[in-house]
């Protein structure tokens, strides 16, 4: 009896399959044809699956997102030690450091570019931007309890500045991984924290 093939497991194949040519290609060449001959399938299979190429980079850009939201979840639920070691941790959630969280964030990327111009990817975007920013006001909330930040600070100066040094995390792990190691990401978050904390005792 021939095996049932599961329609979300294969849809999932194909998108990361894009992703890869996404990498290897670019956003432009990322064709059905070039995407057929990465996920090793015939261009039939793929265009039974998605009516259309913005079908497929639609489905994997969520992809994309959900994955990154998958990952969060898992690690909020496996917090332990101290309210410290929490917001280090919260910290990094957006910061790519594994293989598989670069990949995904480089692909996350390239399609940006494209969500400008369309409507439903745009729409994801403004969902990840807003997940950032729940991510953001969480920290500076857990900032604030430890006494990194004045209780009368700027709420909305201080989530930018917040969102600026972590996406220059996020734009350094994805330009040189080898250089900003966890071990690295650690010290450069200890330092941001530490001069918050000078802030407050010299403010």
């Amino acid at each position: 009896m021939p095996k049932k093939v599961d329609l979300v497991e294969r849809k999932n194949q194909i998108a990361e399959a894009t992703w890869q040519v996404i990498l290897k290609k670019g956003i432009d060449k990322a064709s059905i044809q070039n995407i057929a001959d990465e996920a090793k399938m015939s261009v039939g299979l793929i265009q039974h699956n998605f009516s259309s190429k913005d079908q497929l980079i639609h489905y994997a850009m969520k992809l994309v997102l959900d994955r990154m939201e998958e990952r969060a979840m898992s690690r909020s639920n496996i917090f332990a030690g101290t309210k410290e070691e929490e917001l280090r941790r919260l910290m990094k959630f957006l910061i790519p450091i594994s293989h598989e969280e670069i990949m995904e964030a480089r692909v996350w990327i390239a399609f940006l570019g494209n969500s400008f111009n369309d409507p439903k990817l745009l729409e994801l975007r403004k969902k990840m931007d807003r997940y950032s920013k729940k991510m953001m006001e969480l920290i500076l909330e857990r900032m604030a309890k430890l006494g990194y930040l004045p209780p009368t600070h700027h709420q909305d100066l201080e989530l930018e500045v917040l969102y600026a040094f972590i996406d220059g995390l996020v734009i350094h792990a994805l330009q040189s991984p080898e250089r900003y190691t966890e071990e690295k990401l650690n010290q450069l978050i200890e330092y941001y924290l530490q001069g918050k904390k000078e802030q407050e005792v010299h403010g």
